[in-house]
Formats: C-alpha cells, sequence, structure tokens
C-alpha cells in the first residue's frame, strides 16, 4: 500500500499536458500494423482518431521563436530529463545500459538492443525501445525500465517516467510518527543509487498527487502491459516517476505507484456513497480500449468522433482541422471555464443542446430528465449542467460577471497594507518578487519595491532571491509590531500560487527566513481571490486579468500575460544586443507592478461594494 494524495480523480478522460513541443505527434498511419504509443490513453481520442483517418491531413509544424513561452517550456522539460537521466546513471551502483544513442540506427536495433539488455538482468534501462505488442497493438518507449524481483522465467522489469512538474503533495505525519521510518505504509520512494523496487523506503509526510498524475500513471501501465506481452512484466505492478520535486533529504529519487491498487475513484450509481475505487491498470485498460476502437474504425473510415474542445487543442497540431468543423457557437467552444467533459459536449448534442444558444434557451428540468442517464460517469452531473447553463445564459445575455451576495464585502486590513505578485522563467524558477507598500491613510505615498535576479537561476540562487525578499519584509512585519500603532502588515495575493511557492521553497531549503515567511504567510496574507470567489460568478472565470479588468484597471503593457513575461525573461537573460535585454528587463518589471497594482485596484473595488 502506498500513499496518494486525496481525492483522487474521478473524470474518466483527463486532459493532455499542455505544453508544446514535448512530444511530437505521431505519424499518420494508413496501413501496416496499427500500433498505439503510451499517449494515446492519456490524450485526447480526436487526436487517434486523425492519426488513421485516411482523409486527415496532419497540417505543418508552425515554427517557434527561441523566446516562444510554451518553446522555453519544452526546451527545459528536455533539459530536466536529461539531467535526471545522467544523474540517475551516475548515481546508480548497478548495471546501467544506456540505449539512448541507438535512436539514429533505427526502431528495430533498439528493440533488439533493449530485449538483450533486458534478457541480460541489467539493474536499469535508459532510453530503451520496448518489443511491440501486435496482439495488444501497443508501442512504447519508456525513459527507464528498473529491474524488479526475479520471476519463474528470469529478471522483472518496471517502467519509470521523468515528468516535468511535481508529483508529491505534501502532508503532515501524526504527532509522535517518524516522517521516514522504513517500511511503515506511505509513499514508496528508492534512491538513484538503489534504484529497485523491491523493498522500496516510505515517507508518511508526502503522497502522490493522483488527480493530476492521472495522465502519467496511465502512460505507465502502458509500458507495464507491453512488459508483460514481452514476458518481463514483474508484481508487484510497479510504476515510477521523477518529477521536478525531491522527495527526500538526499537528493532526487523515484516515487513509485502501485499500478494493480485500487486508488482511482470512479462513478457508480448502484455503490453506496456513489463511488467505488478502480485500478491504474483498469482505468487505463479501458481508455485504451476506446483508443483502439476509434483507431480501428477511423482505418475502415468508419470514423466514431466528432471534435471537442479539451485543454490540450491550444498546443495541437490538429486544432485547425478541428476547428474548422466545430459550430462557433459550440459549447465547448465557447464555454471555457467549468467546461464539461466529451461525454458531457456529446450528450448534449445529442440532445440538440449542443450550443451556448440552445442550451441557454432549454427548460434546464426536462433536459436533465434526458441528459442524467447519458452521463453516468460523472459525479454532480446535474449542478455541472446548471453552471453550464447559467453559463450560456450569461453569455447569451453578454454579461461577465454576476454578484452573487449584497452588502459591503469585507477584506482585512492592516496598517500597513503589502500587495504581492510574482514571476517565474520557464523552467519554473522564480526571478522576482515583487511588492507594492503603502498605509491606506496615505495611499499616494505607495510605492513598489522588487526583488529580481535576471540570469538563469539554480536552486542556492533562486533560493537566496527569495530570501533577501522575506529579509526585507520580515523588517517591514516586525517594525509595524514594534510601532503597535495597528493590525500589523497585511499582505494580499491573488490565488494559492504565492504562498504554496513560498512554503515549497521553505520546506526545500530549510531556510529560517523562508520558514518564517512560510509561517506568516498563514496568518498574515490575504487571498483576494476567495473572496472575489465568495461574492461573485464570472462566466470566463474569475482570473485578476478578467477581475481587474471589470473593475476597471488597465496594464500599461499591450499584451500582459504569464506566459509573455516568461518570454520577456527570456530576451532580458539571452537576448545578442544588451539594448533589447535592457528593455525587456524593464518591460518584465513594470507587468509585474502593473500586477500588484491591479491587486490592489481589486482590494479597493471590493470594499467599495455595497
Amino acid at each position: 500500500m502506498t500513499a496518494y494524495a486525496e481525492p483522487s480523480p474521478v473524470t474518466t478522460e483527463p486532459a493532455d499536458e499542455a505544453v508544446a513541443g514535448t512530444v511530437a505527434e505521431p505519424a499518420v498511419t494508413r496501413g501496416g500494423p496499427l500500433l498505439l504509443d503510451a499517449r494515446a490513453a492519456r490524450s485526447c481520442p480526436v487526436k487517434t482518431q486523425r492519426r488513421f483517418d485516411g482523409t486527415s491531413v496532419l497540417p505543418p509544424a508552425q515554427p517557434q521563436a527561441f523566446d516562444d513561452p510554451l518553446a522555453l517550456r519544452a526546451e527545459a522539460g528536455r533539459r530536466h530529463r536529461q539531467v535526471v537521466l545522467e544523474e540517475l546513471i551516475d548515481r546508480c551502483r548497478g548495471r546501467v545500459v544506456d540505449l539512448r544513442l541507438l535512436a539514429a540506427d533505427g526502431s528495430d536495433v533498439q528493440v533488439a538492443a533493449t530485449r538483450r539488455a533486458l534478457a541480460d538482468g541489467v539493474d536499469v534501462v535508459v532510453g530503451g525501445v520496448l518489443p511491440p505488442d501486435h496482439d495488444g497493438h501497443r508501442t512504447g518507449t519508456p525513459d527507464l525500465l528498473v529491474r524488479g524481483a526475479d520471476g519463474p522465467q528470469g529478471p522483472t522489469y518496471h517502467p519509470a517516467l521523468v515528468v516535468w512538474h511535481h508529483v508529491l503533495a505534501l502532508q503532515t505525519p501524526r504527532t509522535g510518527q517518524d516522517p521516514v521510518e522504513e517500511g511503515a505504509p506511505g509513499l514508496a520512494w528508492t534512491s538513484f543509487e538503489e534504484p529497485a523496487p523491491v523493498e522500496p523506503r516510505r515517507r508518511r509526510d508526502a503522497a502522490l498527487r493522483l488527480r493530476s498524475e492521472e495522465r502519467d500513471l496511465r502512460e505507465l501501465a502502458h509500458h507495464h502491459r507491453l512488459l508483460e506481452a514481452a514476458g518481463f512484466g514483474g508484481g508487484p505492478a510497479w510504476g515510477g516517476l521523477v518529477g521536478t520535486d525531491v522527495p527526500t533529504g538526499t537528493g532526487r529519487a523515484l516515487v513509485w505507484a502501485d499500478l494493480a491498487e485500487p486508488l482511482l475513484r470512479t462513478y457508480d450509481a448502484e455503490v453506496a456513497g456513489g463511488y467505488r475505487l478502480e485500478t491504474v491498470l483498469e482505468r487505463y485498460d479501458g481508455a485504451f480500449a476506446r483508443r483502439l476502437a476509434v483507431a480501428q474504425a477511423a482505418r475502415r473510415g468508419e470514423p466514431l468522433l466528432a471534435p471537442v474542445v479539451v485543454r490540450e487543442c491550444a498546443t495541437c497540431r490538429w486544432w485547425p482541422v478541428c476547428r474548422a468543423e466545430l459550430d462557433d457557437d459550440d459549447v465547448s467552444v465557447r464555454i471555457d471555464r467549468g467546461a464539461l467533459d466529451r461525454l458531457e459536449v456529446e450528450a448534449l448534442r445529442g440532445l440538440d443542446a449542443g450550443t451556448v444558444t440552445a442550451l441557454a434557451h432549454a427548460d434546464t428540468d426536462a433536459l436533465l430528465e434526458r441528459y442524467l442517464p447519458l452521463v453516468p460517469h460523472r459525479s454532480h452531473a446535474e449542478s455541472r449542467l446548471r453552471t453550464a447553463v447559467r453559463r450560456a445564459r450569461l453569455l447569451e445575455g453578454g454579461v461577465p460577471f454576476v454578484r452573487e451576495t449584497s452588502g459591503p464585502i469585507e477584506v482585512r486590513a492592516g496598517s500597513l497594507e503589502v500587495d504581492l505578485d510574482i514571476e517565474s522563467s520557464a523552467d519554473g524558477r522564480v526571478y522576482l518578487w515583487g511588492f507594492w507598500v503603502e498605509r491606506p491613510d496615505r495611499p499616494d505615498e505607495g510605492s513598489y519595491r522588487a526583488f529580481a535576479a535576471f540570469r538563469d537561476l539554480d536552486s542556492e540562487a533562486e533560493t537566496a532571491l527569495a530570501v533577501e525578499a522575506f529579509t526585507w519584509l520580515r523588517a517591514l512585519v516586525e517594525g509595524e509590531q514594534e510601532a503597535g500603532s495597528g493590525p500589523g502588515v497585511a499582505v494580499y495575493h491573488y490565488s494559492g500560487y504565492e504562498p504554496s511557492t513560498i512554503d515549497a521553497l521553505a520546506r526545500r531549503s530549510g531556510h529560517p527566513v523562508l520558514a518564517w515567511a512560510s509561517a506568516y504567510a498563514r496568518e498574515g496574507f490575504v487571498d483576494l481571490l476567495d473572496v472575489v470567489k465568495e461574492h461573485w460568478f464570472g462566466v470566463s472565470g474569475l482570473g485578476l486579468k478578467l477581475v481587474a479588468t471589470h473593475a476597471g484597471f488597465a496594464w500599461r503593457d499591450e499584451d500582459p500575460g504569464g506566459l509573455n513575461s516568461q518570454r520577456w525573461f527570456a530576451d532580458a537573460v539571452h537576448a545578442p544586443e544588451p539594448e533589447a535585454r535592457a528593455a525587456a528587463e524593464a518591460r518584465v518589471l513594470a507587468y509585474n507592478e502593473d500586477d500588484v497594482l491591479a491587486t490592489r485596484h481589486v482590494r479597493a473595488w471590493l470594499r467599495a461594494a455595497g
């Protein structure tokens, strides 16, 4: 039994990771063996349909500038994978075979080398290509194959992936428990020195983030099935992940999930409580079977699916083809917050309610009677549809926001008020902590203070910058406490990103100043998004840009946005001309100043409501 963060996901079709360039689109396949790779069961099924549909033409890839934010993220992910794999090769005490250099020799050579390495019982295979499973219609290239316990036929192996995101949710152990006691129930992990999950170590202060990790777990299940077909599958059905977070005090490690353990919640109206648990392998097998049926039908010239807008459309090369087939008024095109999933949209289309206009004018109760039996996979299906109907009616009426309460809105005050916003680079490093500082009785004397490092940061440099910022903030807080002139310093931010980032830096570094900042965030910070959510409904969500603009604020930059700021940061660090670097740096600072001013503006707008 391993540890998993709750709640586990209930949806049956998670969106693929929306990061451009991380994996090339599979080639369009008209003939030959029908083989699906590991990403098929985790991504949009229409993508699979296009690949095997004889009438679809994959649009050419669009060139990306070096400072394109999505390209920067993709490159950061590739660098992360390379660094992690090289570190594991260096630290592993067993036999490691690195097959990445065989890529130029073709898949047949790679498959033969992988099979030979597995049969020889090496401890770790890096960059292997598993033998295709023609009966199961699978092919796969896991980052790592880690030897497990020997089976009746010889060595067995477990797949592992290197991923460019966090995989852990931190938890607080019960009083008196040792968070790293070996053999105790909890998160399963192994070191890079001894990666085999034969007797994994355990932690009780961390758990696997199921909601965000189901995509990766499905991919691991795919590779597990391939290993079984090749005669190298082992039990337990471990699948490993190495993320951007570090689960141990001794450096990076492999985190393991038992793919055969019932841990994913699925809606079941016939079960007490409405839910049952299924294994990752069960969830994967169902998703893969659906993709296979879609591919087979497409190859026969009988496509099963119409496009539905999902998150990965934003970075999918097939998007222009799909968009041309979608009605401009389609619910999946126009409702972009609280979006319905594929099966929900298909159900509405089948009931002639698949456009915003039709949904806005529908009799909701009558529609629900016919709709609910079509979406048994979804928990809270009724409330989700009612919210979608509400959004459709607001869109029809051109109303972006609705106040849901009346009377004054209370926002906690401070004798010194500080607005906070941070900026991070494409590789996730915080390079800018921006603050707006003012006294409520002297708003004209407010000022902007930035702690910035316009260079490529490593972990130590990122920590040092944060320590500098919070040493300054701590001095403000303690000075206000010593003056004893009022409620003290209140720090305002918008969303949980700032406090969660502070908490992660404090845990990673162990620095006392950041430990103070993490503690103060729990008592002295005010999340204005929480306040807005309590009183407002937004047809397109309640993001800072939307709410602040509605409240009358305007950014100086004509194209403000977090992804754009990552491009500007890349220019500030890497542009060849000093003038371009200086201009980009100034643009980032002005944008961040406007972000904290926007938070200040929203705060004042909320207090003025009544």
